[in-house]
């Protein structure tokens, strides 16, 4: 029999792929191939223009290291991978981020190092993303105060405010110390006990989580390079768009990497965000004038990206993590 959880990936995968198709069908999926169809050859500049990206992304995580116990380079590989199965694997960005922590543990982290580093850069990613999202929305509506009123502009409020109390939220856990007394009654509200050693995990990651918390210039410091990574993933969009010979401005593009990752990172249950992604890149298209089968393209050429750049990512990984595993295994035997 199926497990609860096998069935809930099936609807959701369903779910995910009926949307992908009615996205197709209704926003001009056949114009949208054709767009790219036409420019394929020069598709391969997505991957030079995620570099950047890749890089200000894994130099958050590295300055929150406190120790440093890996280097930049194992930073930005394992950030590589753990993003690459963020976008393959079924809960996306929260799958990429277990395998950072997993990543990272391998690599000679402590479990709780790894762990709290990777949940405060999961927090300054939320917000940044609002951050961004809230400076591109404002600068839109100066642009065009019409845009406050149009048809798209609920989805615009609905996916701020979801985001800002998912700041808030994760604030909460870290400034109140929400990790200790969730340890302490949890034994009386599921009535299952905790063994020592996940306690005492707890235990430490929630010191750690609250440690860092003190390091106010490391966090404005992980801070200011998460937005530019952020202002980097729009660099992306602006680069798709010029090979598609649109001509857009830069806010614009802001906008639409902001709060797409922002529709994204809510509908994290839908496999891939396949159907979600490309409804987002839609709406938000629309929103800053861009026709639908130009918004969709862009759906589809982020799609090119994650494939042109995630293929290279689970090679290395096979390459440096499982060979390094068997390594260990039959040094064990």
């Amino acid at each position: 029999m199926l497990k609860i959880k096998n069935i809930k990936f099936i609807i959701f995968l369903f779910l995910g792929i009926f949307l992908f198709k009615w996205v197709y069908d209704f926003f001009g999926g056949i114009e949208a191939l054709d767009l790219i169809n036409k420019k394929k050859s020069k598709l391969y500049l997505l991957v030079l223009a995620h570099i950047p990206t890749l890089y200000f992304d894994a130099l958050t995580w590295f300055v929150l290291l406190k120790k440093k116990s890996i280097s930049f380079f194992w930073s930005l590989i394992i950030t590589w991978i753990a993003q690459t199965s963020g976008k393959f694997f079924p809960t996306g960005n929260v799958t990429g981020e277990f395998v950072r922590i997993y990543l990272g543990i391998k690599k000679g982290l402590s479990p709780h190092e790894a762990s709290s580093t990777v949940f405060a850069d999961l927090i300054l990613a939320t917000f940044s993303l609002f951050i961004i999202g809230l400076f591109s929305f404002f600068l839109v509506i100066f642009k065009d105060s019409s845009l406050i009123d149009s048809n798209y502009s609920h989805y615009i409020y609905i996916s701020l405010i979801t985001i800002f109390f998912g700041c808030i939220f994760f604030y909460s856990i870290i400034k109140r110390r929400l990790l200790r007394h969730f340890i302490r009654k949890y034994n009386s509200i599921f009535n299952i006990k905790l063994d020592k050693k996940t306690i005492l995990f707890f235990i430490k990651l929630d010191i750690s989580l609250y440690s860092l918390n003190k390091r106010k210039g490391t966090v404005l410091k992980a801070l200011l390079f998460r937005l530019i990574g952020w202002l980097a993933g729009a660099f992306e969009i602006y680069v798709f768009l010029l090979i598609m010979n649109v001509h857009v401005s830069i806010v614009d593009v802001i906008l639409i990497e902001s709060f797409t990752g922002i529709i994204r990172a809510i509908a994290f249950f839908v496999p891939a965000g396949i159907g979600i992604q490309e409804l987002a890149f839609v709406i938000i298209g629309n929103y800053v004038g861009l026709s639908p089968s130009v918004a969709f393209s862009v759906a589809i050429g982020r799609r090119v990206r994650e494939f042109l750049v995630g293929i290279p990512a689970i090679v290395t990984w096979l390459i440096f993590f499982v060979k390094d595993l068997k390594v260990k295994k039959g040094l064990d035997k």
